[in-house]
């Protein structure tokens, strides 16, 4: 089937002239021989773009309906699985299947979403248009699109539900989000929520969604600030390969929490919450619970984080921490409470976290 394909595209087109990528198009349209509804020899030819003339051999071969231009690119590149999912879409597609209902397909599309990405450019890699039609359906300005298609997410569709909520909010602030900032944040979320994303999946937890609640443009911009700022100390803690200077902070006034009695688990005899308030504190919690709280050792410096340790003791008096837990000062609020490897704090740990807060007044909601 290869050199039926090819011989056909020496013959009776200039394919050949787009070199090893157009042979390679002539590899993978070869592999799917089984879904051809047409003999490659009644193809007509021509000459042109190799994108074209892909789409016009790749439609001839598979096609029963017309497809779009754009989706011709599947047929380029490696045999990946991830290649090859764009080319079932090609194939199922030329088929007659609304593109909204293909296979596997990582992005829930709306009828106008898919009316966008029919239109698409025909020089957009697939992945780049279906994230362009589903920006596009949402209301995102031309210039807010040009930007997320310039990041990672142009080419990346996974995690679509929490991308799709970060698309919306910064669709309703577009007036307040300058443009260059756009990059820097899909970074400073990209890392935060796929950290966040291994954890949830550890503990058998459903793709976590963007948080919007009290959330602006200027206060998600001072935590990308604080991201880059804390990313570049360690950068040069690295280069350095010394160990960072010792540094204390002031407390943050709230009392701690001791629980002696009723403990509900046998093997424990106390539990208790204390604030850590040096850089050695948070370096000892975060090797204990391989975590990143080591690295906030600025934030706390700042007064921007107070972080507080839930910690154990069972009847030979071993003390092991269990959950770290930040709190905001300013806003009263507990931001995350985070276990082993990142685990998410339930049961009586949570309770015991609750009943703290209560007497604290701190806001544990979304927590």
């Amino acid at each position: 089937m290869f050199a039926r394909v090819l011989w056909m595209a020496s013959e009776r087109s200039n394919l050949l002239d787009g070199g090893a990528a157009a042979v390679q198009a002539i590899v993978n349209l070869a592999r799917f021989h089984a879904w051809h509804r047409a003999e490659v020899e009644s193809w007509k030819g021509g000459r042109g773009h190799p994108m074209a003339l892909v789409h016009s051999l790749a439609q001839h071969l598979m096609g029963r309906y017309p497809v779009p231009r754009m989706l011709a690119s599947a047929w380029f590149g490696d045999d990946s699985p991830r290649r090859d999912e764009e080319r079932s879409w090609f194939i199922e597609h030329a088929g007659g299947c609304p593109f909204r209902k293909l296979t596997g397909l990582p992005v829930q599309l709306t009828r106008k979403m898919e009316q966008q990405l029919l239109k698409s450019p025909a020089d957009l890699p697939v992945r780049a248009a279906i994230r362009r039609a589903e920006l596009l359906g949402l209301g995102a300005e031309p210039e807010l699109v040009q930007a997320i298609l310039q990041t990672e997410l142009g080419a990346d569709l996974r995690h679509s539900e929490y991308w799709r909520g970060v698309f919306q909010w910064m669709i309703r602030h577009w007036e307040a989000l300058p443009v260059e900032q756009v990059e820097p944040i899909v970074k400073y979320l990209r890392a935060t929520q796929l950290r966040e994303r291994a954890a949830d999946s550890a503990a058998g937890e459903s793709t976590p969604r963007f948080a919007t609640a009290g959330r602006t443009p200027e206060t998600l911009w001072r935590q990308v600030r604080e991201w880059q700022h804390e990313l570049r100390m360690a950068a040069q803690r690295q280069q350095w390969g010394a160990r960072a200077p010792f540094r204390t902070w002031a407390a943050a006034g709230w009392a701690g929490l001791r629980i002696s009695d009723d403990c509900g688990d046998p093997a424990v005899t106390e539990w208790m919450i204390g604030e850590l308030l040096s850089s050695e504190g948070l370096r000892a919690e975060g090797q204990a619970l391989r975590h990143c709280v080591g690295t906030y050792v600025g934030r706390c410096v700042r007064g921007i984080s107070s972080i507080w340790s839930l910690r154990t003791a069972d009847r030979e008096g071993m003390v092991a921490s269990r959950f770290t837990i930040e709190v905001e000062p300013q806003s009263r609020r507990i931001v995350q409470i985070r276990g082993f490897a990142n685990s998410r704090v339930q049961g009586l740990a949570r309770e015991i976290i609750a009943r703290w807060a209560r007497q604290e007044r701190l806001d544990m909601t979304g927590s």
